[in-house]
């Protein structure tokens, strides 16, 4: 009950959700108004917000000054910012004098930042919280010393605010939540425990060999397959015709070594093709870890047979002959071929764990992998046809042949451990012995490879052996009580001040003890309640300054997004400038900072939601099932603001950048001079390059549309909200969104023109649209239009092939209008004239993203009485143009961070 105890009682709400209630409040009739404040109110407000008028539902009349409620607090709050910003009175309404204007602002200002620290005092700024579920995946590797655990897509979902899951108003704690703590700490213990139950060892798994149960299928099971994308059984370049037809084994074997080091299996098809995966799934992952992987691939060239595939139409409009590949002729590779590598689950996700570039010579590559128990390992050559049903034909065939990807072998190094036991078993029990138990039960072979006893044959490749680990104790209770206080002085966040608080822990040994658990299972247990505790899970403290231990666990979860290492536990006098300086430089290089940037990213941007919105296959046939370009366009967004941080950039290039990073996919898609590789590299942008900031990166472009059309409003709301700050409210109830005509019949600027006409609607959509016209001229992928894309009869057709296989349907209707103006005036032709006028401001860049920064580092809005410290923490960063690693160092050296 002490864990329910310390949830929060209630949770913020923002002024878009408060402000309805706030304004039909009417706490008694005749209010008394400060005398500062009631002749600008009476003079200046009451014609349209009195009892009677009550325009907004607000009435100023009967409204409250009480300013320790809540509710009244905002809605005073919000009459303060719209006289500021000129919003009110309305500007056809008699003006006040500016020295009534000032006058009423400074004394309301007065007296909400009275107020609001008074608040403050009593409540702190942030509310307690707990670990969401990443910090805990994160927690549990530095406390079991295990980096490879994966345990986060195990806890639900996290409740998000103000953009962040890292606030106490969303993070609560339920049943459900409780239990799926219990179970998750209890797989990561056993997880931890058992690795030391597997040595690390090499094994060496042939391609031809997949093929007994996979690969092989379309020549040996009758399974009716489309010979062109049938795997190519290859003895280096050289098609072996008596294999495909049946007359020789699939393999040599170990008979002969050196032939059977240049076997490999080709294909002309991406691994999304529905009947040629070629997944590694005799690989055996005894237990979840570290492991080192290599591969001997290369690529070649299948002969055209003659064949077409499909109609005389182009990829762009010209005219040329999709052929077939002859799997008889084989040829040297033209080029190299992009290749992705991922852990592929009994559940059917796949997880990325690297890419590379697989060349024309076979070469080795050699990865460093996390891997789960009974993974699975798909290697994808993304660039190749990924046909799907009907297709017709092969962007990528030419009449000299067809591009391809072999493999020759993969081989698999762990789990890795730098020590044995392993540093995880050690976490856990330090020095005691222990012995290995093994069950004799194997996963069997099929009796024969048919379709039927192929399905469901995922779960985990044969031979996984099922071992656990028992501990054998010298003395059981003793080294029970040393190992407890061990743990709970490695796991909690704060200094243990008697070993007496392991006394409960210790109480659940003894009773698991009591009914007939091995002193392993009544340890893990006792360890569960541990990483289930209120003293784990929460990561906030009393009211007032923070202590060093405090602060540095505030700092790690801020840059680490996980909990201290030993250096920042043992740190002193965290509270100087100095040293929190030097500590923050030290996070900021080291390789764990990469949790910041993309936990950040993530929710701030929404990247998270990158597969959401997946490409129309009939608007985007040229999107769809396009793998690679949603991992570049992720890979770049992350890149780049890592750029930003470690040459401390001026915010400013968040709008506008003379670079990004690009790999060969990104680099067409941006319409950049082209070059080979999979590996993202710092490009320079021509001057006249729409490219450059978030802005037109393809990962923003792409949350910010919805797979089939793109939205001005969501476009427009999102940069208005997200990158500059500006709170949009929610539309009112019963309007009805503005659907796009994917016909072609009018544009999404013709049907928001008519939709803005009513006055309640333009007032609000004149101060986003502008912004989500600016990038009409990217499509929902962040490609290069000057027109829109539909599907009917309308518009000029276009000819070509999709990576899918399908001839393109969707026609070219409407041109693209990428102008707007502005609320204040100013108008733009295109996105270049958009970005300047943003960037007129870069203060106004500098101030969204230091509020951003300590939302995510605090947990913690930016209260009303807060604001001027925003704006000395910019000031310190001017002189530095705003620096993003500068802005992060002022955030931290705050009063604002180093308070409750």
């Amino acid at each position: 009950m002490f864990l329910f105890s310390i949830i929060h009682q209630s949770a913020k709400l923002s002024l878009a959700v408060l402000l309805p209630a706030c304004m039909a409040t009417k706490v008694c009739a005749q209010v008394d108004l400060p005398a500062n404040l009631s002749g600008f109110v009476e003079n200046h407000c009451l014609g349209c917000h009195d009892s009677l008028g009550q325009e907004g539902d607000l009435d100023l009349e009967n409204l409250s000054f009480d300013l320790a409620d809540k509710q009244t607090f905002a809605t005073w709050a919000l009459v303060h910012d719209r006289v500021d910003h000129g919003e009110m009175p309305p500007k056809d309404d008699v003006q006040p004098a500016r020295e009534d204007l000032n006058a009423f602002l400074k004394s309301l200002s007065g007296s909400l930042i009275a107020a609001d620290r008074k608040r403050i005092s009593q409540e702190g700024r942030s509310k307690v919280r707990r670990v969401n579920r990443f910090e805990y995946e994160n927690t549990l590797r530095h406390v079991l010393d295990s980096p490879w655990l994966q345990v986060s897509h195990r806890l639900p979902e996290d409740g998000t605010y103000e953009n962040f899951n890292k606030t106490g108003d969303r993070l609560d704690v339920s049943h459900v939540q409780m239990a799926k703590y219990l179970e998750t700490a209890d797989y990561a213990l056993r997880s931890a425990v058992n690795a030391a139950a597997f040595r690390s060892v090499t094994r060496r798994y042939y391609a031809r060999d997949e093929g007994t149960m996979i690969f092989w299928m379309p020549f040996r099971k009758g399974i009716n397959m489309e010979p062109s994308r049938a795997p190519i059984p290859l003895l280096g370049l050289t098609s072996e015709t008596e294999v495909i037809r049946g007359t020789q084994p699939l393999t040599v074997g170990d008979s002969n070594p050196e032939a059977r080091n240049q076997e490999a299996f080709g294909f002309v098809v991406g691994t999304q093709a529905s009947a040629a995966k070629y997944d590694f799934r005799n690989v055996i992952v005894p237990t979840p870890g570290n492991y080192r992987l290599r591969m001997k691939t290369f690529t070649f060239t299948a002969g055209p047979n003659g064949r077409r595939g499909g109609e005389d139409h182009g990829l762009t409009g010209g005219t040329q002959k999709w052929w077939l590949p002859d799997r008889n002729v084989v040829m040297p590779g033209k080029r190299s071929e992009p290749v992705t590598l991922y852990a592929h689950t009994a559940s059917g996700e796949s997880i990325w764990i690297g890419t590379f570039d697989s060349y024309p010579d076979p070469k080795i590559i050699e990865r460093d992998v996390v891997l789960r128990k009974g993974d699975a390992i798909r290697p994808d050559a993304g660039r190749l046809l990924r046909t799907q049903p009907g297709w017709r034909g092969n962007p990528n065939a030419t009449s000299e042949g067809v591009p391809g990807f072999a493999m020759n072998w993969l081989e698999l190094e762990g789990p890795l451990s730098e020590s044995w036991p392993p540093q995880s078993y050690q976490a856990l029990f330090g020095d005691l012995p222990f012995k290995v138990h093994e069950s004799e039960e194997r996963l069997p072979l099929p009796p024969l490879l048919t379709e039927e006893t192929l399905i469901g044959w995922t779960e985990r490749s044969p031979g996984i052996p099922d071992r656990r680990v028992d501990v054998l104790p010298s003395d059981p209770d003793a080294d029970a009580r040393r190992l407890l206080v061990a743990f709970v002085k490695n796991a909690y966040r704060s200094p243990i001040a008697d070993d007496a608080v392991i006394e409960p822990y210790f109480e659940i040994y003894k009773e698991a003890t009591a009914i007939g658990q091995s002193f392993t299972d009544a340890m893990i247990s006792a360890y569960t309640t541990i990483l289930s505790s209120p003293d784990f899970l929460f990561v906030e403290s009393q009211v007032g300054p923070l202590e060093d231990h405090e602060i540095a666990s505030r700092l790690s979860y801020f840059l680490w997004n996980g909990p201290p290492d030993e250096k920042l536990e043992y740190a002193q006098n965290l509270r100087q400038e100095t040293e929190l300086r030097a500590q923050t430089e030290r996070m900021l290089s080291d390789p764990k900072s990469d949790r910041f940037i993309n936990a950040f990213l993530d929710y701030w941007l929404e990247l998270k939601e990158i597969n959401a919105n997946t490409p129309d296959s009939q608007l985007y046939p040229q999107y769809y099932i396009d793998d690679q370009l949603t991992e570049a366009s992720l890979f770049e967004t992350r890149r780049f603001f890592r750029e930003l941080i470690d040459r401390d950039l001026p915010a400013g290039n968040l709008i506008d950048s003379d670079f990004t990073y690009a790999n060969e996919r990104l680099a067409r898609h941006y319409g950049l001079e082209p070059f080979e590789g999979v590996e993202l590299r710092r490009v320079s942008l021509p001057d006249d390059s729409p490219r450059g900031g978030l802005l037109t990166q393809a990962s923003v472009l792409r949350v910010t549309a919805n797979g089939t059309t793109t939205s001005p409003v969501l476009r427009g709301v999102w940069i208005m909200e997200r990158l500059l700050g500006v709170h949009i409210p929610p539309p009112p109830s019963g309007v009805e969104a503005v659907e796009p005509d994917t016909r072609g019949a009018t544009t999404i600027r013709e049907q928001l023109d008519k939709h803005t006409s009513f006055e309640s609607c333009h007032m609000c959509h004149a101060k986003f649209d502008p912004a989500g016209f600016a990038l009409e001229s990217f499509d929902i992928a962040g490609g290069w239009q000057e027109r829109y894309r539909a599907i009917g009869e309308i518009g000029e057709p276009l000819e070509g092939i999709g990576l899918n296989g399908l001839f393109f349907t969707y026609r070219n209707a409407e041109p693209v209008d990428p102008s707007g103006v502005l609320q204040d005036g100013r108008a733009f032709a295109d996105i270049q004239e958009f970005k300047s006028h943003l960037l007129s401001d870069e203060r106004a860049i500098a101030r969204n993203l230091v509020k951003q920064f300590i939302v995510y580092a605090t947990g913690a809005t930016i209260s009303f009485s807060e604001r001027q410290q925003v704006e000395e923490i910019i000031d310190s960063c001017q002189d530095n143009e705003y620096g993003v690693r500068s802005i992060i160092h002022a955030v931290i050296q705050s009063d604002l961070f180093k308070i409750k």
